[in-house]
């Protein structure tokens, strides 16, 4: 199969996608060109691997500490083959950005006490990863992504295809037949990161309405995702992406909750795009009002109790 090439614009390049050949006759070759023609792509990890990051590596995966670099750069430039995302190609997997939030030591405990956790969107499944090397068992873990390729080369990334129990479940989760139904009101804790602002409002309400009938009363959603100073939704080729401050992610969960007879609270807040660990010259191309927009939302045991 052959892709045709696509116009350039600003936005386009947040997805990670180029000006490109007129024809390209394979993924293999498309990932190669947008090496060098995205600035999603940086080829070396340079300042990126922290010391926590080296730590799990080195402590949870058993990479010796003087391979961790090729180790990283091998499995990140297998996987940068089937998905040309900003999350692998500017190594934000490598950040510890979850795990630093005030409600982790939350979500850690009541995973260590038994309650069930789903890494939805989740790549290589590196946040569940942080959570295994803090002592949280992986039976009661569940990890969805579209791509099963890229979760296969997680186990590569960690080194824990024996010791891994976690149930990978590949889906689109707006299929009405998706396996995710399996999972109808079965999840406690839900890990959300660079998902939501991948669609436009509309689809963002489908992906809460899912997260409802897969929760529990007392579920806690904890991630990240790209957002704005002013909220805006853009059109970029065949995709619509809406950015959200932290009043209309409110407002996106208030009307989610009125669809769905439920009531969340929401915790959030902007933030710089270095407290996610990049560095500036990661996000320099992009809109100068892009900021990170951390979130805690809590669905209320009492759905009559009021917002």
């Amino acid at each position: 199969m052959s892709l045709q090439r696509q116009p350039k614009d600003a936005e386009t390049l947040i997805l990670g996608q180029a000006d490109l050949p007129e024809v390209i006759n394979s993924s293999f070759e498309l990932a190669e060109v947008l090496k060098t023609d995205t600035p999603s792509y940086k080829a070396d990890i340079g300042p990126r691997l922290k010391p926590a990051t080296r730590d799990l590596y080195r402590t949870y995966s058993g990479v010796p500490d003087d391979e961790i670099v090729n180790h990283l750069h091998s499995i990140r430039d297998r996987a940068w083959s089937f998905g040309q995302y900003p999350c692998v190609g500017l190594w934000v997997f490598l950040h510890p950005v979850v795990s630093n939030f005030a409600e982790y030591e939350n979500a850690l405990s009541r995973v260590k006490a038994g309650a069930s956790v789903l890494d939805l969107g989740c790549c290589f499944g590196h946040e569940l990863r942080r959570l295994a090397a803090d002592g949280a068992p992986t039976e009661n873990m569940y990890a969805s992504d579209i791509h099963p390729e890229l979760w296969d080369i997680g186990y590569d990334l960690f080194r824990d295809r024996q010791s891994m129990k976690a149930r990978f479940i590949q889906a689109d989760i707006f299929d009405p037949a998706s396996p995710l139904g399996d999972l109808k009101g079965k999840i406690d804790i839900f890990i959300i990161c660079q998902f939501f602002h991948l669609f436009g409002w509309e689809k963002q309400i489908e992906v809460g309405k899912k997260i409802v009938e897969m929760s529990r009363p007392g579920a806690q959603l904890i991630g990240y995702h790209t957002g704005r100073m002013e909220a805006e939704e853009s059109h970029v080729q065949f995709r619509t992406m809406f950015f959200h401050n932290v009043e209309t992610f409110k407002k996106l969960w208030r009307d989610i909750g009125i669809e769905t007879g439920t009531t969340w609270t929401v915790d959030a807040v902007l933030v710089e795009m270095e407290e996610w660990g990049l560095e500036k010259e990661d996000y320099e191309w992009a809109s100068k009002t892009q900021r990170g927009l951390n979130f805690s939302v809590t669905r209320q045991l009492d759905e009559n109790s009021g917002a």
